[in-house]
């Protein structure tokens, strides 16, 4: 099941726990008119009905409850083809040598890459905080030079773009990128 209807029955299911979550404090409390407006619906009802919603939230909650064990997949790039095999390396450790190399750059007080990977190369998209007082052309070129340079001499990949976006800038005198 995709992730977005996996959030839709999360939400749903959440809402029915919260409605009869409701039901149980006010009966609790001593208001029976919940109770009995319930056990007359039951009565009323069709067992077809019952039946059939009853196996419909099982198998929504099944589902839900073993996809909470599924692991995401983590995303690889082929990076060389060597004559032992080939040579791979995750999204998320190309992020990381994109923030080391973002460490150099001064001015850049925050940065979060995004990185895919496409046929033609590497695609980098940064959303990044910068000090004030700084040139922000410069520093932005500067930032796709160094990252692109990284990524080839470090990792041996081919970076396509590197596109940033300046989301921010930051008055606080806090360390850079970490």
């Amino acid at each position: 099941m995709g992730y977005n209807w996996d959030r839709m029955f999360i939400g749903i299911m959440s809402l029915g726990y919260l409605m009869i979550s409701v039901v149980l404090v006010l009966a609790a409390l001593g208001w029976t008119t919940p109770v009995t407006y319930v056990e007359n619906y039951l009565y009323r009802t069709n067992p077809w009905v019952l039946g059939l919603t009853g196996g419909f939230v099982f198998i929504a909650s099944l589902t839900l409850f073993l996809s909470s064990f599924k692991k995401k997949p983590v995303m690889q790039t082929a990076i060389h083809e060597t004559n032992l095999g080939q040579i791979k390396i995750t999204l998320p450790a190309l992020e990381h040598l994109v923030l080391k190399a973002a460490k150099s750059i001064h001015g850049i007080r925050d940065i979060k890459p995004f990185i895919n990977n496409t046929p033609t190369g590497l695609s980098i998209q940064l959303k990044i905080q910068v000090l004030p007082d700084v040139n922000i052309p410069n520093i932005t070129a500067d930032l796709q030079k160094t990252i692109r340079d990284y990524m080839q001499k470090t990792a041996g990949t081919t970076v396509q773009e590197v596109r940033v976006l300046v989301n921010k800038v930051s008055w606080e005198n806090k360390a850079r990128v970490e």
